[in-house]
């Protein structure tokens, strides 16, 4: 059974004398969507918070029970971010400075997480392009792939056929792709990179799907199949 409970903070009277920590029915579609996606029980807390002397609101979605999130303990941090971008979806421009998700996992472990309202905007810049890489990839559209690639980076032509191939033949063809998150990475070879977790549906398996988005230019710098 899916259950919501939603605690407006109180943090400052004077804000919730003039209903700014009111909860909204925004807040409400966005705990709705997060318990469509993963299940489970969710509490939501909102305030105003002070870092580095610069005050701004926050969304926080603690999440506890999911079946999905229990059996991947191992993504905690796309999760995380999944389920804040999710929360910044649903919400009108500029809502909150700050969304915050907290995991419950069943081992009694917990993983907390904060996304700025810069870095969720920044996903949903290259939302686009994922759309269209995962178009690719179900149509086996290998021209396509090629394209998106960073130059440097861009493998041959043979490769990526050859990829795609094998992995239809070994797990069956890709019918659907399932954004599940991401993550802001620094890596040695790739640079700055957001990278981007999905799973994609073939026949009666759901494997995973990785793709690396360069920060500055938005082209993808590597896919994998983990």
């Amino acid at each position: 059974m899916k259950l919501i409970k939603i605690l407006p903070f109180l943090l400052l009277l004077f804000l919730f004398n003039c209903g700014k920590l009111a909860t909204t029915s925004e807040d409400k579609k966005s705990v709705n969507e997060v318990l469509k996606f993963y299940g489970g029980y969710v509490e939501t807390m909102k305030g105003v918070q002070t870092l580095n002397g610069k005050s701004g609101d926050f969304f926080e979605v603690e999440i506890k029970d999911s079946k999905l999130i229990n059996s991947q303990p191992q993504r905690a941090v796309s999760n995380a971010a999944n389920i804040a971008f999710i929360v910044f979806q649903n919400q009108k421009p500029g809502e909150y400075d700050v969304i915050k998700t907290k995991l419950l996992l069943s081992d009694g472990a917990s993983f907390t997480k904060s996304f700025t309202r810069k870095e969720l905007q920044e996903v949903k810049d290259i939302y686009p392009e994922i759309d269209k890489i995962n178009s690719f990839l179900i149509n086996k559209d290998d021209k396509g792939i090629l394209e998106m690639f960073e130059p440097k980076f861009k493998p041959k032509k043979e490769v990526v056929k050859e990829t795609i191939s094998r992995m239809d033949s070994e797990l069956g063809p890709i019918t659907e792709i399932q954004f599940q998150g991401f993550e802001f990475l620094d890596n040695p070879n790739l640079g700055q990179m957001i990278l981007i977790r999905e799973v994609s549906k073939r026949d009666k398996v759901f494997p995973f799907i990785n793709v690396a988005f360069d920060r500055k230019t938005k082209k993808m710098l590597n896919i994998e199949f983990p």
